[in-house]
């Protein structure tokens, strides 16, 4: 119920009495459970992060190599977006309506999901640097460029997704991203 009302209204326009009615409960009963709308609102983006990173374990690179997983993460990553609209549109109203916010916590929360993502692909970056299936020079900084496009991927699919719908296979983008340093065999 709150992942709906936050996806739908943003921070500001949610209300806890509107997410009571949403859930069946009262908004004593929402807060029963919840200090307030900063503390409900960080437990659904706790949620879905958490359902995120579970289902996007890094992976040993194996026999197919870094390449092979880093399209993985990618497209698992991807996926999880496009099929999880209102979680992603939580990411959108951190990043936007609440980036310069009234608590640090939720400037720090942002940093934490970037740093994150950076991360993932940084290890995966310099796992496809080892096996020789990946040719990247920094890896820190191909993380930020590829974390860059894939959340700027994301935005504009928020935004405007009827201009974009055809570029939204999660597979081909990552196919396409993963190309750009895929050396030899592995870009076949």
């Amino acid at each position: 119920a709150a992942t709906a009302e936050f996806a739908a209204h943003g921070y500001r326009g949610a209300s806890l009495a509107a997410i009571g009615a949403r859930a069946g409960v009262t908004k004593g009963g929402v807060y029963f459970h919840f200090a307030g709308k900063e503390e409900l609102f960080f437990a659904v983006l706790d949620h879905w992060r958490d359902r995120r990173r579970r289902s996007l374990q890094v992976q040993s690179a194996g026999a197919a190599g870094a390449v092979a997983a880093l399209r993985g993460f990618l497209t698992g990553y991807l996926r999880f977006h496009f099929r999880e609209p209102a979680a992603t549109h939580l990411l959108r109203v951190l990043a936007t309506e609440l980036r310069g916010g009234f608590t640090a916590r939720l400037r720090e929360d942002e940093r934490q999901e970037l740093r994150w993502l950076r991360a993932n692909l940084r290890e995966l970056l310099v796992l496809g640097v080892r096996d020789g299936t990946l040719g990247v020079e920094d890896a820190a900084s191909s993380a930020f460029v590829l974390a860059a496009v894939v959340r700027g991927a994301l935005e504009q699919w928020q935004s405007s997704p009827d201009d974009v719908e055809t570029h939204c296979d999660e597979g081909q983008l990552a196919a396409q991203l993963v190309a750009r340093f895929a050396t030899g065999a592995a870009s076949e």
